[in-house]
């Protein structure tokens, strides 16, 4: 399948080229000029300077925790008594009565109306395999897993040393949660890591709210990488890292959800709230393209990932396309878009969310693989049969819950 997306506003997100046309081969994108003539099967204009940015990369999630609200009572000393809350909730044993096939599903298609086409799940392999790749969007999985740097975590890893090694091997990431809260053990996490040889390039590390000045330098020193997740951080423990001290040594930041359970709605939700967080704690903006690149370019190095996070040619056709707006600079209209802002999600060239109307444009799409749902009052197609799942979780917990991080109409 070949075709052109002319007229955009092209965010890289490096720059921004105004006026654009994309060429797309199956998967990658070919080429990237002004008024592009190649053949092709179709073409898709886009009106009014329309928003073409790489499609978004949630750097962490939860999806089996993919279900709402929020449960807790914070601040806590550290995420056992949180998540010993949770457990002991009726909301959570609510959630229990749902397959874990199912609320991958949830969380998935959660991640794709808001833009994300890649998602790094905080799971062992063992939990995902069988799900990861009947998901709409890409689960990574590729990676090397330790829960967190404590004696109080879940096991989930084989070992610091032995996950750090094979994921050096490998050239994939090692992703740990780390000081993900105040007590005396929690706050030794980037030291025991040092001395552990396993704080490099290599390493993504989660939360981090109780970093210190000496471990930020010894993160911005080893290249590694973190990923903030201001929502649930604020919600759980009233704090968030230092951002400020991480980005001004330099340290490769990416922006993850966390569960709906205890951070946003979506990755759009967590980048208006960083927005207003890092104002209220710092009493100055944070520049909106440095949110676009958490999102972006950001992730896609910390995770390793290859021709993904930006648009430029080679690069996999992830793209997402957005409403324009004439008040706002991209990068700001990004940061504050919402569901309805969202016209189209596409993945290695292939439409998996949009507008009915940019949908028509496709014409090798199989539209039978796709249901019509409502978002907003606007008619989107989805990729899927999201109502059947929906139609599952009803009958699994008795009635129908509304979930608003999927606020979708769908003919039941």
């Amino acid at each position: 399948m070949t075709y052109i997306i002319k007229n955009g506003t092209i965010v890289t997100p490096e720059k921004i080229i105004y006026g654009a046309d994309i060429f797309i081969k199956n998967e990658k994108i070919e080429k990237i000029g002004e008024n592009l003539k190649d053949r092709v099967d179709f073409i898709i204009e886009l009106k009014n300077n329309e928003l073409v940015f790489p499609a978004l990369i949630n750097a962490h999630d939860h999806l089996l925790g993919s279900y709402y609200p929020r449960i807790g009572k914070g601040p806590y000393i550290n995420w056992l008594p949180w998540d010993n809350d949770l457990k002991n909730h009726e909301v959570y044993q609510e959630r229990n009565n749902i397959s874990n096939l199912d609320l991958y599903f949830l969380g998935a298609y959660k991640n794709l109306i808001s833009g994300v086409t890649i998602v790094s799940d905080h799971i062992p392999h063992i939990v995902n395999k069988d799900f990861i790749d009947k998901m709409p969007i890409h689960v990574l999985s590729e990676y090397c897993l330790e829960h967190e740097i404590s004696s109080y975590d879940l096991r989930w890893g084989r070992g610091i040393t032995i996950e750090h090694s094979e994921a050096r091997e490998k050239d994939i990431p090692f992703i740990t949660h780390i000081q993900e809260g105040f007590d005396e053990e929690a706050c030794l996490g980037v030291n025991i890591l040092k001395e552990m040889k396993a704080l490099d390039e290599y390493t993504v590390l989660i939360h981090g709210i109780s970093l210190t000045e000496s471990d930020i330098i010894e993160i911005s020193k080893a290249n590694a990488n973190l990923v903030w997740c201001p929502s649930s951080n604020y919600f759980m423990f009233k704090k968030t890292t230092n951002i400020k001290s991480l980005l001004n040594k330099g340290v490769n930041v990416s922006l993850g959800t966390d569960s709906p359970m205890s951070g946003g709605l979506n990755i759009l939700d967590e980048m208006q709230f960083a927005h207003s967080l890092y104002k209220k704690l710092y009493k100055e903006e944070l520049d909106y393209k440095k949110l676009v690149e958490m999102v972006t370019i950001n992730p896609a190095k910390a995770l390793r990932l290859k021709n993904v996070g930006k648009i430029a040619e080679g690069y996999y056709a992830n793209l997402l396309i957005l409403k324009s707006s004439n008040s706002l600079n991209p990068y700001e209209a990004l940061v504050k878009a919402w569901f309805d802002d969202i016209k189209l999600v596409i993945m290695k060239g292939k439409p998996l969310y949009g507008n009915t109307n940019l949908f028509a444009e496709f014409k090798n799409v199989e539209k039978k693989n796709y249901e019509e749902i409502v978002i907003k009052g606007k008619k989107n197609y989805l990729i899927g049969t999201l109502s059947e799942i929906y139609k599952r979780v009803w009958e699994n917990i008795s009635y129908k819950k509304i979930l608003p991080f999927l606020p979708i109409d769908v003919n039941l």
